[in-house]
């Protein structure tokens, strides 16, 4: 609980909204697999980039191959990827959008506004392993719904990560038979 309270406070969330994973990847996975198919009433549609890492990008292939539709924006020449290519590529049947943040090359707080501005059902999901106390920012300014976190890109031992998810957002267990974590 302490760890959980700390980890909160450098996420700037409350600590019901952070759970413990084995690390980005299992994060990663969770937020997608699972955040697409809590939407699957909104669409199959999904929205993220050519240049993300594998732990985002496997999931999206999973998806693929089980009828989604994934569309994969190409980051400007700073590296980005804007919130007018998101704006361009939503459509109404978008039910995610998962972008990494890196370090801060994404804006993801002007994309969560485009979505928000667009009247968008999308969740947001952000990869913040490489920016995570690196880049100042928090759940609040950011306003994705899902960001995955990893301890060992802050000097943590490995095997230690976690899932932000924005209260209020019913996001369904990905791994099954365990109590721990809220039985998430």
């Amino acid at each position: 609980d302490d760890s959980r309270k700390k980890l909160a406070a450098a996420l700037g969330c409350a600590p019901k909204e952070v759970y413990f994973t084995s690390g980005g990847t299992e994060s990663d996975n969770w937020a997608i697999l699972e955040g697409a198919y809590l939407q699957r009433r909104v669409g199959r549609h999904i929205i993220s980039s050519a240049v993300e890492h594998d732990a985002v990008r496997k999931p999206l292939e999973k998806l693929a191959r089980e009828g989604w539709e994934i569309t994969l924006l190409s980051p400007d020449s700073t590296g980005a990827i804007s919130a007018d290519a998101v704006r361009a590529a939503l459509r109404e049947d978008t039910a995610l959008v998962t972008l990494m943040m890196v370090n801060n090359e994404t804006d993801i707080a002007g994309i969560a506004r485009t979505l928000r501005a667009a009247k968008s059902k999308a969740l947001l999901h952000t990869d913040a392993v490489q920016a995570f106390m690196k880049e100042p920012f928090s759940a609040k300014t950011l306003g994705a719904d899902m960001i995955s976190v990893s301890g060992h890109k802050v000097h943590a031992p490995k095997g230690i990560g976690a899932l932000y998810i924005r209260q209020g957002l019913k996001l369904p267990a990905h791994i099954l038979g365990g109590g721990q974590e809220d039985g998430l």
